[in-house]
């Protein structure tokens, strides 16, 4: 992929080119079969629902000219995150309905304080306020993100998704960023963007 091919995709998008839809919706399902293998517990027919739903939401969006970043690493991150964003979101549904079921109808040595896979709300918060809660706190961390330089934006998303630190180290090194970044600081890198992301979306 030639350096700013996927910017210039998603603005002839903007524009409303239909072909450029159609090869974004390709590209996007192609990055959907990478992120989701990395996801165990998903079904063929849930990862398709995955799909759909990261999809739908890229098309918002891209209208709007907010996907973060503008060479091909940085968008390629995005969408990423958010096809994985979604399959984790579907597998926090399924096992939220799990313990319900559970609940009502509890299995044979499980006690009621075994802890579920995914992180749950308190039982006395209702989904609506779980719900506003999430969408606070989404919110908050793109700011966050959006104030981040643009090295650090793309080390934390690309490794967030799983790319290896050799290849961040690489294309660190390529314009547009054209910054030395040692393979070996990549990692202890990501912790401490980690670590400062979560104090500052904590923060009143």
């Amino acid at each position: 992929m030639m350096p700013g091919e996927l910017h210039t995709l998603l603005e002839r998008c903007r524009t409303g080119e239909a072909p450029a839809w159609e090869r974004f919706a390709a590209w996007v399902k192609v990055r959907s079969r990478v992120v989701l293998g990395g996801i165990d517990k998903l079904s063929d027919a849930d990862g398709e629902d995955v799909v759909a739903e990261a999809l739908k939401g890229l098309v918002t969006v891209v209208r709007r000219g907010e996907i973060r970043g503008a060479s091909n690493a940085e968008i390629d991150a995005y969408v990423c995150t958010a096809i994985r964003n979604r399959a984790l979101n579907v597998l926090r549904g399924r096992e939220r309905r799990g313990e319900l079921d559970h609940r009502a109808s509890p299995a044979p040595g499980r006690g009621s304080s075994e802890s579920s896979t995914y992180d749950e709300m308190p039982d006395e918060a209702s989904p609506q306020d779980a719900q506003a809660v999430a969408t606070e706190q989404l919110g908050r961390a793109e700011k966050i993100l959006a104030s981040w330089s643009a090295d650090d934006r793309y080390l934390f998303l690309a490794k967030l998704n799983g790319v290896s630190a050799r290849v961040i180290q690489q294309t660190l090194e390529r314009p547009p960023f054209s910054c030395f970044a040692a393979v070996t600081t990549v990692d202890s890198r990501f912790h401490r963007l980690r670590q400062r992301l979560i104090e500052d979306i904590r923060e009143p």
